[in-house]
């Protein structure tokens, strides 16, 4: 997904997004992984929406579950918790949304200044 993400940046003429948006998606997916597989499945169905807009571009990833994601507060030796808390910081805005389906859950990034 990391190289597609690059390639499409690329096409856009966007690389000085590139670490940026790369590690947002990964971190939106792994989530989208984590969270919404339920117990003894070994795949869950993802959609990821990346669009180019005007001043940068918004990334989306929609899954199943229809909890709404919150950051959390992860201790100094915890392996996970920060997925969101990183997205924030990578990103210009980022938020979910219910939907029919499960959530989307979304960030955008921008162009510097």
């Amino acid at each position: 997904m990391r190289d597609l993400v690059r390639a499409c940046l690329r096409l856009w003429g966007l690389t000085e997004l590139d670490w940026r948006a790369t590690l947002a998606v990964s971190e939106l997916l792994t989530n989208a992984f984590e969270h919404a597989r339920k117990e003894h499945e070994s795949s869950v169905p993802v959609k990821v929406v990346l669009t180019r807009t005007p001043d940068g571009v918004f990334l989306c990833v929609s899954d199943p579950d229809p909890r709404l994601p919150a950051p959390v507060s992860a201790g100094e030796k915890d392996e996970g918790g920060r997925g969101l808390v990183l997205v924030k910081e990578l990103s210009n805005g980022y938020g979910c949304s219910s939907t029919a389906h499960g959530k989307d859950v979304w960030a955008t990034i921008l162009h510097s200044s």
